[in-house]
């Protein structure tokens, strides 16, 4: 998002310009009400040079075509780097028949009327893919009908290609912007018919991401980019041990350090620790002041807390919640899967820019779940939802760190006290990692029993993770499903760290564990792994929220690409993992290489994905590659601790990430052709990634990896 220095709050905002470029000549808008019916709503106008006609139309514009023919499109989900920003304006595009060239996006604002605005759970395609096409549609039917009465011929007779409606019979054509004008002052259509997957011509082809140049280029798009007129800059320090408050500080002495403007406590607002303000003229002198913060903290209960703690109360669950014994005669296999808490290490760190002027709150902030940080402000500062206005920049990085949005009401907190003057507050990396909502550490107590000729009569999860953190277990899904009687029952470590919606929640450790053990039982069956797993996936019982069917497709299509089972000499392996994720099917096969010194190398990483309806080839893939190396890069590198209540972990030299030394050099992904409607796809095919790998090192070694990170073990053979 670029702003206008000399502009202000009170300029014109984008959706008004859309507004006024597209109709002040006469053009065409089109709005989706997004209610339960999906409603598309036309708006209409006759031709006007002045302003007075924009009270008369709704704000939930999706569509605009100028006289001129240009297209504009409303992105309305954050984008941060998941391609929405790309795909959904791609999904209306498909419908409008535009040429994607004509097509210039712009990111809507927070806005009710735009339905769902949570860039989460892989959820902004599926929630959105049949109102925006239906957007697409209705503007294409009345542009349309324009021409037929232009023409004084049946609608039916007129097709649409490239922003252009044709009469064959007569030869004549118009472009979008000719009919923009009269179509405009036409009825809304009703019950307009959607194209045939078969006919698409935008969808499933590669488009680039509408921001790439701009990226390349360096251009002000991220919420840490924001610069407003008179703008100052915060920091905001929060005790380190969770739960911890403020008892004292050296606020005159930071007062005085170079370019700081004030330094204050704020405690006592709803939703917002208690902790030090420093508000400075750039960031660098806020940040500077603020290493010279010397506070005295009551630390609180947490103090007590540390994942070696946790451990041992971890195994006092899992013998407490036991599930039921073994079939008698059935020969036991048990293991311990355990996984740490991870961090977001978002490259952009967390940030707000908030303006509070004449009784309203306005911010800058690139969040996943905008209403989410307008709720807390509203809540925290006693101000109505019409005077908290959230515009919404590019994600410097989310995984759902963004969605809890502390920094919101931190930044509009400060702006508060500093009515008139833009605030712009900026986490430090420290900050970011010492106060993260992580991944929930979680142990798996397994134990399964075998029959005499391997089959698996039993399988049971005494599962522990954090409470309040996402990600329960339950013996709905594969493999529990695949074996009558398996239990998987749910222990809880006390509260009191943060722990929120990491990339693929609960998924992302449990899918782990469980695709691990079973290939742990598959040998420990004598049987090979995939057959093994194809043998279960046979047996799920038919359900209409899971279909084995397709899961065993993309196994079977991921094992063919990987050329599984051939030969492969001592310190090279395969490994395999599968994963229902967010309504898609993924499979995924890893190639490892393991020095006899323990040097680990992915060679290569082969998934098969069925997400249904694809909408953007190259985002697509990008996801399924980034999923893979994200996986990775948390299991083989990253944990954080707690120790005395705080996290040890607070900078990338203490959490590595994975590096381009450590990326497969082939990364190759296969998508089953399908027309059914899109499902999520920026989370599915993390979770099976690591388990493919952990695998693949047993192939290769003999050593089973039960405890992550990997690097934490020693992967040495002889």
């Amino acid at each position: 998002m670029t702003h206008d220095s000399k502009s202000g709050s009170s300029a014109m905002d984008r959706r008004q310009f859309i507004k006024i470029s597209a109709l002040a000549g006469g053009g065409l808008l089109v709005a989706s009400g997004f209610d339960t019916a999906e409603h598309i709503v036309v708006a209409q106008a006759a031709p006007t040079t002045g302003l007075a006609p924009i009270a008369d139309f709704a704000p939930n514009v999706f569509v605009s075509i100028a006289p001129s023919g240009a297209v504009t499109l409303i992105a309305p989900n954050s984008e941060m780097g998941q391609g929405i920003k790309t795909s959904l304006p791609m999904i209306v595009a498909e419908e409008l028949d535009v040429k994607w060239e004509q097509v210039t996006v712009v990111q809507g604002d927070l806005n009710p009327a735009y339905g769902r605005q949570f860039s989460v759970g892989s959820g902004s395609t599926v929630a959105n893919y049949v109102a925006m096409r239906r957007a697409g549609a209705a503007a294409r039917a009345v542009l349309v009908e324009a021409a037929a009465l232009e023409w004084n011929v049946n609608a039916s007779e007129c097709t649409t290609a490239n922003g252009v409606v044709t009469h064959a019979a007569s030869n004549r054509q118009a472009t979008y912007g000719a009919l923009a004008t009269k179509a405009a002052q036409l009825p809304a259509p009703v019950n307009v018919p959607l194209k045939d997957p078969s006919t698409f011509k935008l969808l499933g082809t590669r488009i680039s991401g509408v921001d790439n140049r701009k990226i390349v280029k360096g251009a002000p798009l991220f919420g840490i980019d924001v610069t407003l007129p008179g703008m100052l800059y915060a920091t905001y320090t929060k005790c380190p041990v969770f739960g911890g408050d403020v008892a004292s500080a050296n606020l005159d002495e930071v007062k005085a350090k170079p370019g700081v403007r004030d330094a204050f406590v704020l405690r006592g607002i709803a939703g917002l620790p208690s902790g030090v303000a420093v508000v400075a003229d750039s960031t660098w002198n806020a940040f500077s002041a603020t290493k010279a913060l010397k506070v005295q903290w009551n630390e609180g209960p947490q103090v007590s807390q540390s994942s070696s703690e946790m451990a041992e109360q971890a195994l006092t669950l899992a013998k407490a919640n036991a599930p039921a014994s073994l079939p008698s005669g059935a020969r036991a296999v048990e293991a311990v899967y355990h996984y740490p808490f991870l961090a977001h290490a978002t490259l952009e760190p967390q940030n707000c820019t908030a303006w509070f002027k004449d009784g309203v709150m306005e911010m800058w902030t690139p969040t996943q779940i905008p209403s989410s940080g307008q709720g807390l402000v509203m809540q925290g500062l006693g101000l109505a939802a019409k005077d908290v206005k959230v515009h919404i920049t590019r994600l410097g990085g989310g995984f759902g760190r963004r969605g809890s949005n502390e920094f919101s009401i931190e930044a509009a907190a400060i702006a508060q006290k500093f009515a008139g003057t833009p605030i712009k507050l900026t986490w430090t990396r420290e900050q970011d990692f010492a106060h993260d909502n992580y991944r929930s550490n979680g142990w798996h107590f397994f134990s399964a029993g075998l029959d005499s000729q391997g089959s698996v009569v039993a399988l049971h999860d005494a599962y522990v993770k954090m409470l309040g953190g996402p990600g329960d277990m339950s013996a709905a899904g594969f493999p529990f499903n695949a074996i009558q009687g398996s239990q998987v029952r749910s222990g809880k470590l006390r509260g009191g760290i943060p722990t929120g919606y990491w990339r693929a929640p609960g998924d992302n450790g449990n899918v782990w564990a469980t695709q691990s053990f079973m290939d742990e039982l598959a040998h420990a069956a004598g049987k090979e792994p995939l057959a093994f797993t194809l043998d279960l996936l046979a047996t799920v019982p038919a359900s209409p929220k899971f279909d084995a069917n397709k899961l065993i497709a993309v196994l079977k299509l991921a094992t063919e690409k990987a050329h599984w089972g051939q030969k492969r000499p001592r310190g090279e392996g395969q490994g395999f993992a599968i994963c229902f994720a967010n309504n898609a099917y993924v499979a995924i096969v890893a190639d490892v290489a393991v020095s006899r010194a323990g040097e680990l190398k992915i060679k290569k990483l082969t998934a098969a994905v069925d997400a249904g309806t694809i909408v953007n080839l190259s985002g697509a893939e990008a996801q399924v590659q980034g999923s893979m190396l994200d996986g990775i890069s948390a299991a083989w590198f990253q944990k954080v601790t707690i120790e005395r209540g705080a996290a040890a972990q607070t900078n990338f030299n203490k959490y590595p990430m994975l590096r381009m030394n450590h990326a497969p050099p082939v990364v190759d992904v296969h998508f089953i052709q399908s027309s059914a409607p899109p499902t999520g796809l920026g989370e599915p095919a993390l979770p099976a990634a690591a388990p493919a790998v952990c695998n693949a090192i047993f192939a290769a070694t003999g050593k089973r990896i039960r405890t992550l990170p990997i690097a934490d073990d020693t992967l040495k053979w002889t």
